[in-house]
């Protein structure tokens, strides 16, 4: 005996079918009393689990009911059985049969017993134990009912469902699987988000597969979710755990063994579906009399089901009949009433004389030669036979695809519909979806009005089989799935259809290497589903499925050369027949079953094919011209798929494009694939372009960390220096310089490469290369150790404006980078100007990051061995700046006293002045202490400036007018390293202002750059971005966003020592959290405001600064 206490609560035996429990307090007696049967389990208690919200009057007797239920339901038909239930003081002691088993111990065991294996290294065995754990404790314990017990059980089967969900991951990561590894892992994260071993688990698992990268980001993200939800670090095993998994070596996974799919499919799911059909026929038992009309797609499972309940009733000695209706369009029917002469015949032939209803001979002999009898005739002995025999008993009559049934079928139906009452019968037809047989006869539709209008006709529609009924299937079929697809993408392929589920499993499962590239089934069911509909429609289709996953209408329409009418009603008839579904929001469509898409796609001719791809690439660029980025991964996919033979220009130029985006967008692999789609639609004959695609891929696998990038930028290089493309040549040196830093296997080969590239006068129809690329390819010489050529200054002079015109938050990296290679050139050669020049640029850069110390540690080391008065300015303005942040006014204004400008050099331009922007930083000290002077600073940027220093002496209006001019975009904002500290400064009097739609402008202006400080790169500061989106939120309202900048700012400011900025960041904290009046805020508020106020104090501040 099995007991199942998950999902629906059943007895099976070996002998007998599974007998369920349906009365929702005899399930939770029933429960307790079996999983306490060890020590019984007391009235009380009982009596409260079965009536968690207050004992009726007369408990005792009810429950006295309630366990005779149980009883009956433990004994079953067997009368002479011993009591299962005995009361004896006071409790009830439930006592199971010898060998009985429970499903939630058997589960528990199994979780034991798995982790017990993984530690022994059996992980097969482990994975085994824990799947049936998981199985079973993914069902819901009594989910109709509540309780203390009842939560008591759920919780402690939850624990043991993430426990068996880790321990079946971890033994399918030891196994190299992969696919189940991950599946387990996430499925245990997403049941405790907060459970630490669980992402352990999800680490694990993207290591055995090699993928280091997304293992680091389940860790950042578990970091994250803890810092946010309970303001944690991960526990230290988690961390050990990270820092080993990542330094573990990948193990390629094992060859996995085909599964073998069972002969016959298992009927599954369709609870619901069954469940209605059944409950109709049990009004049918008691004497009522139905149809039902069961619709769906082609393959969803119509017949299936009706058959499902027939062999129920058949195996119970009920009458079935059973007749499926022939498609007749075009033609006649052999017979009248087919499908019900089928079913009557039948019927006829398997009774015995005795056991028919009282028939006239005339009738007997109509039904068993149907052709030599008269319409009339015909209708009258079924009608005879229908009624008669569902008047002494119970009839189910299956009409199988009445959509294609003929006229007088229907005429037979309406007849049986008048003549029902009195008469046990139910009607079982299964049809088409409305819209998916355009050749179904036309009375159909009339039919069904007529008997649902009596009242007659129940309706179940059919959709899809869910993710767990798929899983089931599967584990049901497959017992070994490994190398199949997740339940899920079966979903996605299928849309749940159980006909091309089934043939998708069949094929996996088929180890045959010549196997086609789809199903033979999903073939046929495509090309029927297109057969039934019109020419323009299947234009759409196939234009639609060359699209991809998704497609927009004008585009496919174009593609389809289908004028506007036309393709509207394509559209019409795809999306009316279930073929084509609209997706919400986006307002593009998609295939409903992704499979009959790819077969679609398949049944076309690979000339067709490169004819729709190289169409959709035209009508994305005809009607898209102004959103290509969006549109280019399609487009090098289009461009690639439609390539003509021995290599396309526009195949590769679109690749690059898509690369080149994709590598903006943090997707360097992606790039690389681009790449190397590129590379093999260059022309043979076109030696530059291969030239350039090599050294585009060679870079391309440099940014993503593949090792073969070496090889690939050497021969790029190669083939661009003997095809006279000398810069490209250079880009590829420079990337190999870069590579032979850690792998020095060609290291001799890169410095040899760059010396002639430097060192080459080239030809007279050949671009020489720039000066800045020279200095670049010095710096790497620098780095190789390699002495540099005399003639560096002119690529010094050029490396610095080209830093000059790199200044701003917009390319903070490539600045960074370009600031070093000249710092490596100037201390190559010597040039101490120079070196302070590319030292400051890095450093400001690198402060733009949100990186700068190890910069600025660097350009103070420059500037000491130098000895230049232009870094002794410079870091005289960041000494000031430093000074004014940490509070310290009065040595501010000393440091500024010293200050003496440093003359500009034409060739070394650093804008501001070095030396400049001390007094402007006292600028920032006045507002702080509320007293700026004007007279303190001149600048080309005044307005802003004047405007607060304006607002900080009372006045409004002028003031006003300036901060809302630049923040809209009226007036221009300064560029270059100035942009950042002239927002600072707006924020700051957007905030004295209080206007709410002058602080929203300024929001949209730092919005994008959150992280960023408010100051001329390290010389000056005017707050964080965060501080300032924090004060701005605070005018507009939104106490939420307040909130999240305002403590993103307090960690800054703390790791400055910017006591004043931290005073005035917990001000708008307190007043965030005081207008948002959540529970506790107003505590809180109370304590920061105390604790900025004594801040405030102790630097001679006044609150009202805030």
């Amino acid at each position: 005996m099995l007991i199942r206490l998950t999902g629906l609560i059943t007895i099976e035996r070996d002998d007998a079918p599974p007998r369920h429990l349906s009365s929702a307090q005899a399930q939770v007696a029933f429960a307790r009393l079996t999983l306490e049967r060890a020590g019984g389990t007391s009235r009380d208690l009982l009596a409260d689990t079965v009536w968690p919200e207050g004992l009726p009057d007369t408990w005792a007797s009810a429950l006295r009911s309630v366990v005779s239920r149980v009883r009956g339901f433990v004994v079953g038909g067997d009368i002479a059985a011993s009591p299962p239930i005995i009361a004896q003081g006071g409790r009830y002691l439930l006592k199971l049969p010898a060998g009985a088993t429970v499903d939630l111990e058997l589960a528990e065991t199994d979780v034991a017993q798995a982790s017990e294996a993984f530690g022994k290294g059996e992980f097969a065995d482990a994975e085994r134990l824990a799947s049936a754990a998981v199985a079973t404790l993914e069902r819901p314990f009594l989910p109709d009912h509540e309780g203390e017990w009842v939560t008591s059980v759920r919780e402690r089967t939850a624990e043991l469902l993430v426990s068996a969900l880790e321990t079946a991951s971890l033994a399918a990561s030891a196994r190299h699987d992969e696919r189940n590894s991950l599946r387990f892992a996430d499925e245990a994260v997403r049941r405790a988000p907060l459970r630490e071993s669980a992402h352990r688990c999800r680490m694990t698992a993207h290591v055995a597969a090699g993928n280091r990268a997304e293992a680091l980001k389940s860790y950042h993200e578990l970091r994250r979710m803890l810092a946010e939800e309970l303001g944690i670090d991960p526990a230290p095993e988690t961390q050990a755990a990270y820092a080993e998994l990542l330094g573990s070596p990948v193990v390629a996974p094992a060859r996995k063994r085909a599964p073998r799919v069972q002969s016959s499919a298992p009927f599954v799911g369709r609870r619901q579906e069954l469940a209605r059909l059944s409950a109709t026929w049990a009004q049918v038992e008691d004497g009522a009399s139905h149809m039902v009309l069961v619709t769906g797609e082609p393959g969803i499972g119509k017949t299936r089901l009706v058959t499902e309940l027939a062999k129920r009733i058949s195996v119970a000695g009920g009458v079935v009949m059973y007749g499926r209706c022939d498609d007749t369009a075009g033609g006649t029917a052999s017979v009248p009433c087919q499908a019900f002469v089928e079913a009557a015949s039948g019927f006829v032939a398997a009774t015995p004389q005795d056991a028919l209803p009282p028939l006239a001979r005339a009738t007997l002999r109509t039904i068993a030669d149907p052709m030599a009898s008269t319409r009339a005739d015909l209708l009258l002995a079924l009608t005879d036979l229908l009624i008669k025999t569902a008047s002494e008993r119970p009839v189910y009559v299956v009409l199988d695809d009445l959509d294609l049934a003929d006229d007088d079928t229907f005429v037979l139906l309406r007849r049986l519909a008048r003549r029902r009452h009195g008469t046990s019968l139910l009607v079982a037809a299964t049809a088409g979806a409305a819209g998916h047989r355009p050749t179904a006869a036309g009375d159909f539709t009339s039919a069904i009005h007529d008997v649902d209008r009596d009242g007659w006709l129940r309706r179940i529609a059919l959709t899809g089989m869910d993710e767990s009924d798929v899983r089931a299937l599967v584990r049901r079929i497959v017992p070994d799935d490994q190398g199949l697809p997740h339940p899920q993408q079966l979903v996605t392929d299928t849309a749940g259809n159980t006909f091309l589920l089934l043939e998708l499993l069949r094929w996996h499962s088929d180890p045959d290497s010549t196997k086609p590239a789809l199903p033979s089934g999903a073939a046929d069911y495509a090309s029927a589903r297109l057969a039934a509909i019109g020419h323009p429609a299947r234009q759409l289709l196939r234009a639609a499925a060359a699209s991809g996953a998704s497609f927009e209408l004008d585009l496919v329409a174009e593609a389809a050369d289908l004028a506007e009418n036309e393709a509207f009603e394509a559209l019409d008839t795809v999306v009316n027949d279930g073929i084509v579904a609209e997706t919400p929001v986006t307002y593009e469509y998609r295939f409903v079953h992704d499979i009959v898409r790819r077969a679609i796609y398949e049944q076309a001719s690979a000339a067709r094919r490169r004819w729709l791809h190289t169409r959709l690439a035209d009508a994305i660029e005809h009607r898209r011209a102004g959103e290509l980025r969006r549109y280019s991964r399609t487009m090098a996919h289009h461009r690639a798929a439609g390539a003509i033979p021995h290599g396309d220009q526009r195949a590769v130029r679109w690749g690059w494009r898509a690369a080149a985006w994709a590598s903006q967008d943090g997707a360097p692999h992606e790039a690389v694939h681009l790449h190397r789609q590129a590379l093999r639609h260059v022309p043979s004959a076109d030696h530059e372009l291969r030239a350039e695609a090599l050294t585009n891929l060679g870079l391309a696998q440099l940014a993503a960390g593949h090792d073969e990038c070496e090889q690939t930028l050497l021969d790029g290089a190669i083939q661009a220096l003997h095809n006279g493309r000398l810069n490209m040549a250079a880009q590829a040196a420079l990337g190999l310089a870069d590579v032979v830093q850690d792998r020095p296997r060609l290291r001799s080969e890169a410095a040899a490469l760059i010396e002639m590239l430097v060192g080459a006068t080239p030809p007279r129809a050949v671009s020489a290369i720039d000066d800045v690329t020279v200095g670049r390819l010095l710096a790497r010489l620098a780095r190789l150790e390699r002495p540099l050529p005399v003639g560096a200054k002119a690529a010094l002079t050029a490396m610095s404006r080209e830093l000059q015109l790199l200044e701003g938050p917009a390319n903070v990296r490539r600045r960074a980078q370009l600031a070093g290679e000249m710092l490596a050139v100037a201390q190559a050669v010597e040039d101490s100007y120079a070196a302070v020049v590319a030292a400051h640029h890095r450093a400001m850069a690198a402060e733009l990051a949100g990186d700068g110390a190890q910069a600025l540690a660097d350009l103070v080391e420059v500037v000491d061995a130098a000895g230049e008065r232009l870094g002794q300015a410079l870091l005289l303005d960041r000494s000031v700046a430093v000074a004014v942040t940490q509070g310290q006014f009065a040595q501010a204004v000393a440091m500024t006293n010293r200050v003496h400008r440093v003359p500009d050099d034409t060739d070394h331009r650093i804008h501001p002045v070095p030396g400049s922007l001390a007094a402007r930083q006292l600028l920032v000290a006045g507002w702080l202490r509320g007293n700026a002077d004007d007279g303190w600073f001149t600048s080309a940027h005044e307005a802003a400036e004047r405007s607060l220093v304006a607002l900080i002496g009372g006045e409004r209006g002028l003031p006003h007018l300036t901060v809302r001019a630049l923040a809209t975009g009226v007036e221009p904002l300064p560029s270059g390293d100035e942009w950042p500290h002239v927002v600072g400064l707006l924020a700051l009097g957007a905030h004295e202002l209080g206007d709410p739609a002058t602080a929203e402008a300024l929001r949209k202006l730092l919005e994008p750059y959150a992280e960023l400080n408010c100051g001329i790169g390290y010389r000056t500061f005017a707050g964080s971005a965060s501080f300032h989106l924090g004060r701005l939120a605070v005018i507009v309202g939104d106490w939420d966003d307040a909130e999240q900048h305002l403590t993103a700012a307090l960690t800054g400011f703390g790791e400055r020592q910017a006591r004043p900025w931290t005073a005035l960041t917990q001000l708008a904290l307190a007043q965030a959290m005081e207008a948002r009046g959540r529970a506790g805020d107003r505590r809180r508020a109370e304590t920061l405001r105390a604790e900025a106020n004594w801040t405030l104090a102790s630097l001679d501040l006044h609150p009202r600064s805030a």
